[in-house]
């Protein structure tokens, strides 16, 4: 987005030469947003009516997905300036950057109200244009810019688009034809077909023009970004790999190298990459976030912890990543902190059922009664919650209740029938019922699920011995006679208790 308010940057530096206002806004064209956040903070607090301060500081915010704090900033200046073209364009962006198109559309049209040749509300316009596959609406919008503006290279490569989505594909081939060497231009357009939602037209444009230029930076960071959303993941992981062996601290071809991999289910690969990623942006907070859900997805709890307390830090409205803390620390025994977290959300968000079964968890590691009646709410709450009917049913088995966690367990275990624990936990329930066929038949399919996880082929083969099946057991036994006794990797607070998917 920086690079769209370089030439108001120009403006407004020359305008404050010297000040903070203008190291900040030095900052920003360099790509250093922590230190333009530093010194338009300073300046904002020396002159808090400073409406360009105040709206660039939105920016540099948001430039580090600092979306929350960043939107007072856009809105302290928007007050200030409603008539100012320049701070409804930022405020637009931050709306785009968060999600909110419709009031991103509203705000530039704002601002073309006041002057109808803003270049930059004009492009914005067009490209919102080209998303809903409006070519002629965004046609009418590039028709605007000036002809410095509309030969740019990401200018043409919108207008290419903008006219095959119009049926002049005469027009876009023969506009095409001057770039179609330029391995930039080929990158924008791919963008700009992305964009537009031609994932599978961009992706084969973007092939073409690599294997024409196999070396550019920006065609095989645009063709790992389109791949993995066609679902191409091995092609996707293939060409980020090459765009970061040339510029391996790009946080984000490793961001977006780390989601390949996630969708892939290379789950430790994505933890590693995400890793890396943090340490270079410490400040992004969408990686802290994504961090800290891989880390967690892989029971790595400290490491989990440790990126929620981050995310925090650098997003504290986000009352979700406050709950995800508490969670996250009551893993690692942390649990007076995880339970002020979990307890202070759910007083704020007292029907969210997620909540109140994290706070079960959480209170279960200190007090089974109290947690019971955290567990009891949540279900209240989502009567089909299978996780949270999974954890009860495991409490109501500790205190010697069998027939009362059976019902929890088995409408459980007909929600996640491709859950091992909840399988196995249904099998245990059984067998102190006196039901040895039932129980026999869930930890069969419970060492089928989890081949390799020890809890459950002991269970398996315990049961076959009780059985009297004792050859089957004895192979069992003797397969895993070597292997480590340990727990499931996801289980910290309660047995088998891991958090829902997220």
């Amino acid at each position: 987005m920086i690079r769209l308010f370089l030439c108001a940057l120009a403006t407004y530096a020359a305008f404050a030469a010297g000040s903070l206002f203008t190291e900040g806004l030095d900052a920003l064209k360099r790509g250093d947003f922590p230190t333009a956040e530093r010194r338009l903070k300073a300046e904002v607090q020396s002159h808090p009516d400073e409406v360009e301060a105040l709206s660039f500081l939105g920016v540099a915010l948001d430039s580090q997905k600092k979306f929350a704090e960043a939107d007072a900033f856009h809105r302290r200046a928007l007050a200030l300036g409603p008539r100012s073209s320049s701070i409804l364009d930022k405020y637009a962006s931050h709306l785009l950057v968060t999600g909110d198109e419709s009031g991103a559309r509203t705000t530039f049209l704002k601002s073309l109200a006041l002057d109808p040749a803003d270049g930059y509300a004009n492009f914005q316009l067009a490209q919102l244009a080209l998303k809903a596959k409006d070519g002629p609406g965004a046609l009418t919008y590039l028709n605007r810019l000036s002809p410095e503006q509309a030969g740019k290279p990401d200018v043409v490569s919108r207008r290419v688009v903008a006219l095959e989505l119009s049926g002049r594909n005469v027009d876009a081939r023969a506009l095409a034809a001057v770039f179609r060497n330029d391995a930039e231009w080929n990158a924008f357009t791919g963008r700009a077909l992305a964009d537009a939602g031609e994932l599978n037209v961009a992706e084969t444009l973007l092939e073409s023009a690599l294997a024409a230029s196999p070396d550019s930076f920006p065609l095989l960071f645009g063709l790992g970004v389109v791949a993995s959303h066609t679902g191409h993941y091995t092609r996707s992981r293939e060409v980020l790999e090459a765009a970061l062996r040339q510029q391996p601290r790009n946080v984000d071809v490793l961001y977006s190298l780390a989601w390949a991999c996630d969708a892939a289910k290379q789950n430790e690969d994505a933890f590693r990459l995400l890793a890396q990623a943090a340490q270079v942006a410490t400040g992004r907070v969408d990686i802290q976030r994504s961090l800290a859900i891989a880390a967690g997805n892989l029971g790595e709890y400290k490491a989990s912890a440790d990126a929620w307390d981050a995310y925090v830090q650098l997003d504290p409205a986000d009352d979700a990543g406050r709950r995800e803390r508490g969670f996250a620390h009551a893993h690692i025994g942390q649990l007076d902190a995880g339970l002020a977290d979990l307890r202070w959300y759910v007083a704020r968000h007292p029907d969210d059922a997620e909540a109140w079964y994290e706070l079960g968890i959480a209170e279960s590691a200190k007090d089974p009664d109290i947690g019971m009646s955290s567990l009891d709410r949540a279900i209240a709450l989502k009567p089909d919650f299978a996780t949270a009917r999974s954890v009860r049913g495991v409490l109501y088995y500790r205190e010697g209740k069998p027939e009362a966690a059976l019902p929890d367990l088995e409408l459980a275990a007909a929600a996640e029938p491709g859950s091992a624990m909840i399988q196995y936990r249904l099998g245990q329930v059984y067998l102190a019922l006196d039901r040895l066929s039932d129980a026999l038949r869930y930890f069969r399919r419970a060492a089928e699920l989890a081949p390799n996880d020890y809890p459950a082929q002991v269970h398996l083969a315990n049961a076959l011995a009780e059985a009297g099946q004792t050859v089957e057991s004895d192979a069992i036994m003797e397969r895993i006679r070597n292997w480590p006794v340990r727990k499931d990797a996801s289980v910290e607070l309660l047995d088998g208790a891991s958090p829902p998917a997220r």
